[in-house]
C-alpha cells in the first residue's frame, strides 16, 4: 500500500514538473527591436522620435483624417481590417502606443507619470501630423486615451468613436490583468509570451471564438514578443494609475459609443455610463459581440461610423 501511495506522488510531482519545466525551459521567443521593426513594418509605416523612443505609425489613404488607437497589449493590427475599410475614403492613421506594437517606450525616470505621458503623446502626434482637425475611435484603453485627448484638445477632435472603452471602474477592471500585476509571475515571461497564451487572450475578446483569426492572434504574440514590449506592458500594469473619469463630462464633440454585449472584460453597462456623461452622443450595442467590434464586426462598425461622420 505505501509503495502504491508513494508511486501516486511520484506521478502526480512528475504530471506538475513536466509542464513546469517545458514552460521555463522552452526556445527563447523574444524579437529583437531590429528584427521586429524587418518583419512586420508595412509600406504605409512610418517611424518618428520622441524624447528617445522611436514611434510606430501607419499612414494610408486621403482626405480627412482618422486616428485609430488600440488597447492594452495591441496594436497597429487591431484596427486592419477597419482601416482597409476606410482607407478609400480617408486618411487612415493607426498608432503603435509608446510600449506596444513596433513603438518604444521612452525613459520616463523613477517616478513615471503614465497618463500624463500619454496625454502629451497624443498632443505631439495631433501637432507633428498636422492633425488640426481629426475624427478619433480608441477601443478599450486606447478608448480612454481617445476620450482625454477629447478634453484635451476639442478644437482638434471633432467626432469621436469609443468603441468598449476604458473609463470607468477601471481598478476593478485592471485588477483582471492578474498575470501582469505581480512581480513573482514576471519571471514567466522572460523568454517571452507562449503562443497559447495570446491564443487565449484573443479568443476571450470575442464573443464568436470563430471569429477570431489565427494569422491576427500570431502576428500579435509576436508583436508582444518584440525586445523591452512585455516589460513595459508589465509596469504599466503594476502602475495602479487611474485617468480621472470626471474628464469624461469634459468631452463636448459629437461621440458615437459602441460596445459588445457579450464584452467580458468591460461590461455592455459602461456604454450608457459614457452615454450619461457625454451629453452629445449615441450608443450602438453589437449582439452578439465581445470587447474588439472592430475585429468581430467590422462591416457594422464601418457603416455606423461612416453614417456617424456624415451626419
Amino acid at each position: 500500500m505505501k509503495r502504491f501511495v508513494r508511486l501516486v506522488i511520484s506521478l502526480l510531482i512528475l504530471i506538475i514538473l513536466i509542464p513546469v519545466a517545458i514552460f521555463f525551459f522552452r526556445p527563447n521567443l523574444i524579437i529583437s527591436k531590429a528584427d521586429a521593426k524587418k518583419e512586420f513594418a508595412l509600406p504605409s509605416s512610418h517611424f518618428i522620435n520622441w524624447r528617445g523612443a522611436e514611434l510606430h505609425y501607419t499612414d494610408e489613404g486621403s482626405g480627412y483624417p482618422v486616428l485609430l488607437i488600440h488597447g492594452f497589449g495591441g496594436s497597429f493590427i487591431n484596427f486592419a481590417k477597419l482601416a482597409n475599410n476606410l482607407k478609400g475614403q480617408y486618411r487612415v492613421i493607426r498608432v503603435d502606443l509608446p510600449g506596444f506594437g513596433l513603438s518604444d517606450f521612452p525613459d520616463m525616470g523613477k517616478k513615471p507619470d503614465y497618463i500624463q505621458m500619454y496625454r502629451d503623446y497624443l498632443t505631439f502626434m495631433f501637432d507633428t501630423l498636422h492633425l488640426d482637425s481629426v475624427y478619433v475611435v480608441g477601443n478599450s484603453m486606447g478608448g480612454g486615451i481617445a476620450w482625454i485627448a477629447a478634453a484635451d484638445h476639442p478644437n482638434n477632435v471633432k467626432k469621436l468613436v469609443l468603441c468598449n472603452s476604458a473609463g470607468y471602474d477601471v481598478a476593478n477592471i485592471s485588477g483582471k490583468l492578474t498575470m501582469f500585476k505581480y512581480k513573482s509571475v514576471g519571471h514567466i515571461f522572460d523568454k517571452g509570451m507562449p503562443m497559447f497564451m495570446s491564443e487565449g487572450g484573443m479568443k476571450s475578446c470575442f464573443a464568436d471564438k470563430s471569429k477570431a483569426d489565427p494569422a491576427v492572434w500570431a502576428l500579435n504574440n509576436h508583436l508582444t514578443n518584440r525586445e523591452g514590449n512585455i516589460q513595459n506592458m508589465l509596469a504599466l500594469a503594476r502602475s495602479k494609475q487611474i485617468p480621472d473619469s470626471t474628464m469624461i463630462t469634459k468631452v463636448q464633440c459629437p461621440t458615437l459609443i459602441i460596445w459588445g454585449k457579450q464584452d467580458i472584460i468591460i461590461p455592455v453597462e459602461h456604454a450608457g455610463k459614457f452615454h450619461r456623461d457625454i451629453k452629445n452622443s449615441r450608443v450602438i450595442i453589437y449582439d452578439p459581440c465581445g470587447h474588439v467590434p472592430m475585429q468581430e464586426r467590422t462591416d457594422d462598425l464601418t457603416k455606423d461610423f461612416l453614417q456617424f461622420v456624415k451626419e
